[in-house]
């Protein structure tokens, strides 16, 4: 069996108050690519995320997922925050099963309404911000039933590995 490979990109923007904040993607009710219901709906999840494809490195699987969950006028942000080395590793996290690696980078508010004003859908879940002290409000999403996942808009939840991403994110890029 081959080991389960996927990427993030967790982006930190300033709100309309000019504080930061993490910008979460909420799990929709319908996975379009695999054209079936959408496991944990209503959990959030990092910015962008998504599996590599065969023959991608993790950094080509990137920028591919945020074209594709973003818009391709986003690629050219994440493009200069790694060509400025504002792109941080924020987890790596590597067992026998999977390899996940989630990257962060702190956007223009441009970037945060562009990429927020979409409209939710059955394919989309919208997006949601958070701030730091909200991070400890996050509850661990397992703890949810996988098909009908998180029902109540004020409960944030999402897997471990993304929760410390977002925590990291405010550490290391702040």
């Amino acid at each position: 069996m081959m080991k389960k490979q996927s990427v993030g990109m967790q982006f930190l923007a300033e709100d309309t108050s000019g504080k930061l904040v993490a910008v979460l993607q909420v799990r929709p009710k319908w996975n379009q690519e695999k054209n079936t219901p959408e496991s944990y709906p209503g959990a959030c999840q990092v910015t962008v995320h998504g599996k590599l494809e065969e023959g991608e490195d993790f950094l080509q699987a990137l920028l591919r997922e945020v074209g594709e969950e973003l818009g391709e006028e986003i690629v050219p942000v994440v493009k200069d925050l790694r060509e400025n080395k504002k792109l941080i590793e924020l987890v790596n996290l590597e067992d026998p099963e999977k390899h996940i690696i989630t990257y962060g980078g702190i956007v223009e508010k441009a970037v945060l309404n562009k990429s927020t004003s979409r409209e939710k859908s059955r394919e989309f879940g919208g997006f949601k911000l958070i701030q730091q002290n909200e991070i400890e409000k996050i509850v661990d999403v397992q703890t949810f039933d996988k098909n009908t996942g998180v029902t109540d808009e004020n409960t944030i939840a999402m897997f471990p590995d993304e929760k410390e991403a977002v925590k990291i994110a405010f550490e290391k890029l702040v």
